[in-house]
Order: structure tokens, then sequence, then C-alpha cells
């Protein structure tokens, strides 16, 4: 035969753990949708690019590129650089584009992470025979490395200025 006072206990026990279970799900909704489990969410590499391709004069064979790039997803962002299409450019590395922070490299040991912003530039050449014209439009792929080993490319068609 159950005592009031067992039954009392009883109820505060399991009212007790209602409230435990209550407060660890709400703590893993959060968690969820921050990313914290992030191989169960999953996650998608993301970044936000925008440019300028400057000419030296109205006509010539070199020119430099100028991107601001933001990294929108979970992982940090370790390595950038560029593709150009060989008919366009000598190189299809384009040229050496160092992507910095806050005065630093962007690399593994000084990641871009998550909101942050980087800068860079670098100087293009044009493809043998050719030269940058003013006005002209110019594909140039920013090809992201992020922590977590992905990669991310993203086409910027910019008219030479």
């Amino acid at each position: 035969m159950a005592t009031r006072e067992g039954t009392r206990i009883g109820g505060t026990l399991t009212l007790l753990l209602a409230f435990v279970i209550t407060i660890v799900v709400i703590v893993v909704i959060f968690a969820y949708f921050d990313g914290v489990f992030k191989f169960v969410s999953g996650g998608t590499a993301t970044m936000a690019v925008s440019g300028a391709f400057a000419l030296s004069g109205n006509q010539g064979n070199t020119g430099n590129v100028v991107m601001v790039i933001r990294d929108t997803s979970q992982a940090s962002i370790v390595g950038v650089s560029l593709s150009c299409p060989s008919s366009q450019f000598a190189s299809a590395g384009c040229g050496k584009l160092v992507l910095t922070q806050n005065g630093s490299p962007v690399s593994s040991v000084h990641p871009l992470t998550t909101g942050q912003t980087g800068t860079g530039s670098a100087t293009l050449e044009s493809a043998p025979g050719t030269s940058f014209s003013q006005g002209t439009v110019y594909t140039i792929t920013v090809i992201a490395t992020f922590s977590d080993g992905t990669t991310l490319s993203q086409a910027l068609v910019l008219p030479a200025q």
C-alpha cells in the first residue's frame, strides 16, 4: 500500500524528470539550428564574393582585380585561388590572389571564419596576342577551400574599368 508521502515524492520526481527532459530537448534544438551538430544537420560551404577589374588605361595587357569575400558558411575559409579562361588571360591560374583579413593572410593558421570578410587583389595579364579593353566583360572564378575540406567555386562576371 502506497503512502501519501511516497506518492508525493514519486510525483515530484516525475515532474522534475519531465522538466529536465524539456530543457535537454530545447538545448538540442538550439544547438542543431546553430550548427553545433554539423554532422547531423549537414552544412553547405557558402560565401559572398564581389569584385572589380581595373585596367591600366583604356586598353592594355595588364589589369588589377580586387576581391571582397565574406564567409557565410559554418566552415572557415582557409584558402582562395582564381581561375580564368585561357582565351582571355595569360594563365588559367590568373594571378596570385592573397586574401587578407585584418592584415594577415588567410590560411589554415589564420582562417576566415563565419561572418568575417577578407580582401585581396591580383595583377592579371591578357592572353598572348590579345589585350584587355575597357567595357569588355571578363569572367573570373573564385575558388575557396574550407576547413572541412570542401571547395566552392563562384564565377564573377566583371566589366573592365
